[in-house]
């Protein structure tokens, strides 16, 4: 009896170990606030033709099969970053005429240790790690004829930490997501205003 006592005892205190392990993640402030969102709209709106690739790298190899994984909801947010801008009559998701092309290539570069990653894991996330990702929109805007009218590249970076006492710091940090979304705006913001392109 008094051994499963103890064993029950170790095991309430793996899980209380393990419910408290938490992370945060922030990001780096790269990307300057977008303050007027959506743009002033010209009197004609044009339609324009998306094509968006990507890649996803983790510590300087190729993710195999991330790419196709990633690539439909990086394709989703660049949509609708261009739809809510409403600068276009219509924004195509295919290489089809158009008055406009946006080529736009997107690059997942994230960058860990593996060997912190497992002391974390095996000291039951009482030793720290983090894992630093940086995400990068290089968009190449050309019309009908595919003369290249500008070219744009915005980045921006999210460190994730990982630490037992890190969940307690969790509900006074908001947890940052690094959008696609939100560099394709940048994007849109930086072509209309400075560049005159759209």
């Amino acid at each position: 009896m008094q051994r499963w006592k103890l064993l029950w005892t170790a095991v309430l205190i793996v899980v209380a170990v393990g419910a408290n392990s938490g992370c945060i993640m922030y990001r780096e402030g790269d990307l300057p606030p977008i303050t007027q969102w959506p743009p002033i709209v010209k009197q004609t709106k044009r339609t324009i033709s998306l094509i968006v690739t990507g890649q996803a790298i983790l510590n300087g190899s190729v993710k195999e099969g991330s790419g196709d994984y990633y690539l439909e909801e990086w394709r989703r947010d660049t949509v609708r970053a261009y739809q809510d801008s409403g600068l276009f009559s219509e924004v195509r998701q295919t290489a089809v005429e158009s008055d406009l092309r946006a080529e736009i290539r997107i690059l997942d570069k994230t960058e860990s240790s593996p060997v912190m990653g497992f002391i974390t894991g095996f000291t039951l996330f009482l030793v720290p790690s983090s894992v630093t990702e940086t995400m990068t929109v290089t968009t190449a805007l050309k019309d009908r004829n595919g003369a290249t009218l500008g070219s744009f590249e915005k980045s921006e970076r999210l460190t994730t930490w990982v630490e037992l006492f890190l969940a307690f710091a969790m509900p006074f940090r908001s947890m940052d997501h690094l959008s696609i979304y939100d560099l394709n705006r940048a994007t849109i913001v930086d072509a209309r205003s400075s560049k005159g392109v759209l």
